[in-house]
Order: structure tokens, then C-alpha cells, then sequence
């Protein structure tokens, strides 16, 4: 694992809690910190990222088009063929296609230890392709509801990674594989109590808590990049700075280790 082009994997445990969102505005914040990453839609099937990004009208390969593609690849041809915005987006372009799990994890072998990368999941995170790509992950980001029948969701979520060997927390907030899972919750008020009751239930760290803000949905109906400002840019600021000091010290430790 190489502390500046970590493998981020991003999962909403229920629709509609803006986890796409959340992933575009991480890969903005690690590209600036980094200087590069490439966001990548993990559900192929689906309406695809673009939309999210505001860059379904930029020329550049999606899904779809790498439905051929066998084996690792050049990264730098890969990331330059992609749609331009804020950062080069892997989208599936709501083309549908046949896209072979082989050629997803091929892409990521492509991308993995050159750039940073960013997956939304999306709607694959209970496929075993999706707890292959978390199993991968340096590290995992599940955003959470915190209402009742949200709460449910993010368990089962987690029960079935733990299940497939690809997920979970222990003690230390470590995932399967060699991710660390952070929770990241979403609500139409600012963190109360109920906020620290889920924390506290699930054991996991808490990253983040994201308020409804109806500036976001604004600036996406504008096509504007998700986190370009307000309280979306701070949240994925902090997170990224704490990340990028965590993989730091993970990096050192596993230096010290081998030594």
C-alpha cells in the first residue's frame, strides 16, 4: 500500500443517502492534496457518475467501451482517455453493456499503485464483485442514515461483507482485506444524540456527519462538480487530511515492521 495513491472505497448502506456525492467530492479534495486521482463508478450497470459529476456530455471512454479489455493496461493511456471534470471519471454512461467482473477488477489492477482512486459501489456492494473491489480497498467509507430501517440497512451491509470475507470492523476499526472501515453518517439535521447511539452500537469511527445542505442539489442541477463549496468541501477536506496522516502512519508502521 502506498500511502499517496491509496485505493478509497465508498458504500451507501441505503439509496438515496448521497454516497455518489460524497465519492466525487473525496476524489476532488485527494486530487488536490495528492495533485491527481480518477473517481470510478463500481456499479457498470447503472445510470453512471456522470450525472453526479456534470459530465455525462464530455468525450472520453466509459464502461462500456473497456467491455474488450484483458489484462493490466497502461494507466497514464487509461486515465487520459477518460471524461474530464474536477478529476478523470470511470463512469458506466447509462449505456448498459456487458461489462465482465474480470475487466472491472483488470481496471483497477491498472489504476492501483499509480493513481489515487476513489469507487462508489453504488448498487453493487452486495455482488461478490463489490466485496472483491471493498477486500482491495486501502480503505472503506460505508455512509450511513440514521433512522430505523437505515440503521438495519447498514448492518446487513456490513454482516454481508463480514460474510464474504471482504468486511466488517473489529476492535481496532479494521475491515477484511487490508481496508479499514469509517462510517460516514447523513441526516436531515446537524449530529445529535442519535448520531452517537449508532457510533457507539456499530463500533466503528466515525468520519463524518453530513447534513442535508439544499445548496448541493443546486449546484448538481447547475452540473457543478459535488463539494466545489460550503459544508460538503469542509466534511471531505477534514476526512481527506485525516485519512492522508492515517495511511501515513500505517505506511511507517508496516516499514518499521519489515525492518
Amino acid at each position: 500500500m502506498n500511502s499517496q495513491t491509496p485505493l478509497l472505497v465508498v458504500l451507501g448502506a441505503s439509496g438515496g443517502l448521497g454516497a455518489s456525492t460524497w465519492a466525487a467530492a473525496l476524489a476532488r479534495r485527494l486530487s488536490l492534496h495528492l495533485g491527481e486521482c480518477v473517481l470510478v463508478d463500481g456499479h457498470v450497470h447503472g445510470g453512471g457518475l456522470d450525472m453526479t459529476c456534470g459530465t455525462e456530455h464530455v468525450p472520453g471512454l466509459r464502461w462500456p467501451d473497456l467491455a474488450r479489455l484483458r489484462g493490466v493496461t497502461s494507466c497514464s493511456r487509461l486515465v487520459s482517455a477518460l471524461p474530464h471534470g474536477e478529476v478523470p471519471v470511470l463512469s458506466a454512461g447509462g449505456r448498459g453493456g456487458d461489462v465482465a467482473d474480470s475487466v472491472v477488477l483488470d481496471v483497477l489492477g491498472s489504476l492501483r499503485g499509480s493513481v489515487p482512486v476513489v469507487v462508489d459501489v453504488g448498487a453493487a456492494a452486495r455482488t461478490a464483485l463489490g466485496r472483491r473491489v471493498v477486500a482491495e480497498a486501502d480503505v472503506v467509507q460505508v455512509v450511513s442514515g440514521v433512522r430505523a430501517r437505515q440503521v438495519a440497512d447498514t448492518e446487513a451491509l456490513l454482516a454481508g461483507l463480514e460474510a464474504g470475507g471482504s468486511g466488517g470492523t473489529g476492535s481496532d476499526g479494521r475491515g477484511g482485506g487490508r481496508g479499514r472501515v469509517g462510517l460516514v453518517t447523513r441526516s436531515r439535521r446537524s449530529a445529535t444524540a442519535d448520531v452517537e447511539v449508532l457510533v457507539e452500537h456499530l463500533g466503528m469511527a466515525h468520519l463524518a456527519h453530513l447534513r442535508d445542505d439544499p445548496r448541493v442539489r443546486r449546484d448538481g442541477e447547475r452540473g457543478e462538480w459535488p463539494g466545489l463549496r460550503g459544508s460538503l468541501r469542509e466534511n471531505a477536506d477534514r476526512v481527506v487530511l485525516d485519512l492522508m496522516d492515517d495511511l501515513d502512519a500505517r505506511e511507517r508502521a508496516a516499514a518499521e515492521k519489515v525492518a
